[in-house]
């Protein structure tokens, strides 16, 4: 598998502008350079940016021999309502504007030819958001490369079954059945006296899962965050994926307990934004945040109120910060007129296994919020919607906890008569 930045040479202008747009590299925050005036409709929230539609667009090469493999694009985060054109006709949309999301390229490629991409990022309906959402494509952007037997994108997942002895659960989903070898680092040299391990059988699917005892584990923790990397062939591909030891636990009469040991959280709650540089990621910036927060005694942060971006999940396992990631500020009633609520109920799934995916093998991942401050709480009709997500993500993930951060006048609002309020 080879996974190729694609983050340089685009160009980027408003929607309905004609000519080339001024060239950016990705990540890019487009509301930044607009003007701040007191007719936004974004308001306050925005800090008063106007909002607009962008179009960005590139022209690539693909070689002749790319016909023989699977060309992915990913997309970390487009904000929002990302429209994606490869050669003209549209290959992928997106509405929620913090999942990352994929968009298979084969069937809309001209391979030994120059071919054009054109994303657009729809922010001029506002208000869309209770806070500054930056727009345009303000996350990286990847092009893989798969052969036609391949190990699945986000297809290794790597688990703690228990720490005394270290033993680790890694599922592997491939293409097809074949040989797949697996090999645990520590650093740059193989775990002291661990072979490469071969297995051949797999299910039809080609699926395989085995655990791995790790002899002398170093467990990740917030005090000694120590990282492995788990480095899986199949066929002519090959992966890696870094994970960390440890065991997480909760009990009404400790709380939470990381590797055993009683674990009080000093958590704050953080937006995507980097202050006056805006919402571009980068790791350097990402890795800043944690250093500072870390600085300042927390050990653990949520991401208000959306997944949280690759790069700070990095920056987490490495550093050492527990995470609660957080899938969305609304169900499907919307808090301003065009947020998310608009589009969750149609995408809800899409976006939680998307996030899911994503934070499977970051150690750093304690649990995971299904909403925040969500009225439909307060109804028995819409509670079912909590239900569902929490039984969605259970099923694409039972190793953690499950969360909703309540607010309990929200949830009884529409019962407020006028007169108390």
């Amino acid at each position: 598998m080879r996974k190729i930045a694609f983050n340089d040479g685009w160009t980027c202008r408003h929607a309905g502008d004609s000519g080339k747009g001024k060239p950016v590299t990705i990540p890019h925050d487009a509301m930044l350079d607009e003007k701040r005036t007191q007719e936004s409709l974004g308001g306050i929230n925005v800090g008063w940016f106007e909002g607009f539609d962008y179009v960005y667009e590139k022209e690539f090469s693909v070689p002749q021999e790319y016909e023989d493999f699977r060309v992915v694009f990913e997309f970390e985060g487009v904000y929002r309502n990302a429209e994606v054109y490869l050669n003209g006709k549209r290959a992928g949309f997106r509405p929620y504007g913090y999942t990352n999301f994929y968009v298979e390229a084969n069937e809309f490629l001209h391979f030994g030819m120059k071919n054009q991409i054109q994303v657009i990022a729809h922010n001029a309906d506002q208000p869309n958001s209770r806070w500054y959402s930056g727009a345009g494509i303000y996350r990286p952007v990847s092009l893989y490369i798969l052969p036609k037997k391949h190990i699945a994108v986000n297809g290794v997942k790597i688990s703690t079954v228990k720490i005394c002895p270290a033993v680790i659960d890694v599922k592997v989903e491939t293409s097809a059945p074949g040989e797949l070898e697996l090999e645990i680092f520590e650093g740059e040299s193989p775990v002291s006296g661990q072979e490469p391990i071969v297995k051949a059988k797999q299910s039809a699917d080609g699926t395989l899962q085995m655990q791995l005892e790790i002899p002398n584990a170093k467990l990740w923790s917030t005090e000694s965050p120590f990282l492995y990397t788990c480095r899986v062939r199949f066929e002519a591909d090959e992966i890696e994926e870094v994970f960390g030891i440890r065991k997480i636990e909760w009990s009404a009469e400790n709380g939470f307990l990381m590797n055993g040991n009683r674990v009080i959280l000093r958590g704050a709650c953080i937006h995507h934004d980097n202050g006056v540089t805006g919402t571009a990621e980068f790791a350097h910036t990402a890795e800043f945040r944690v250093r500072k927060l870390k600085e300042a005694g927390y050990n653990a942060i949520r991401s208000s109120h959306y997944p949280m971006s690759r790069r700070l999940l990095e920056a987490c396992d490495k550093f050492g910060m527990y995470v609660m990631d957080e899938f969305s500020d609304v169900w499907t009633t919307t808090k301003v007129d065009f947020d998310y609520g608009t589009h969750m109920a149609e995408w809800w799934e899409h976006d939680i296994t998307n996030l899911v995916k994503k934070d499977y093998n970051h150690p750093c991942v304690i649990m995971y919020s299904i909403g925040n401050e969500i009225p439909e709480t307060g109804n028995k009709f819409d509670t079912q919607w909590g239900k569902k997500l929490a039984d969605k993500l259970r099923s694409l993930d039972d190793s953690r906890y499950v969360t909703n951060s309540l607010n309990l006048m929200l949830s009884i609002m529409d019962r407020l008569g006028s007169s108390v309020l």
